[in-house]
């Protein structure tokens, strides 16, 4: 919405491609399948000009003054970096309007054996 209103937006993705667990889940969204949804909705998001995209981004911050900081993993998924380029860059963004969506992680069950090969958590049963 803020991006279709034409505000300078900032979509900061720690994995290297958006989704989160709508990638594994799936299911529908407005009738829609998830997959589409979100093809349909980057498509959308890349065609804005104001709209910035930072996949493999982590924002680590939250400061005075609408100040976040955010680290991008430039690099380091890459066994040999080109040679003269950075491998992580740190953003400090200013926002005055900010939504932090940021999921959630999911808290494993603790119990005798909880960590011997083949006990999975929920979530990676699911997917």
């Amino acid at each position: 919405a803020a991006g279709r209103a034409g505000a300078r937006v900032i979509l900061c993705e720690e994995d290297f491609v958006p989704g989160g667990r709508l990638l594994s889940d799936g299911g529908t969204i407005d009738g829609v399948p998830a997959a589409e949804w979100l093809s349909r909705t980057l498509a959308e998001l890349a065609d804005m000009p104001d709209v910035r995209i930072m996949t493999r981004t982590t924002l680590f911050g939250v400061y005075d003054g609408g100040t976040y900081g955010a680290i991008e993993r430039v690099n380091d998924h890459l066994p040999s970096p080109p040679q003269h380029q950075v491998r992580q860059r740190l953003w400090r963004i200013v926002a005055k309007r900010c939504v932090v969506a940021a999921g959630a992680i999911e808290r494993p069950l603790v119990f005798a054996g909880n960590d011997t090969p083949g006990v999975m958590m929920a979530s990676a049963m699911r997917t």
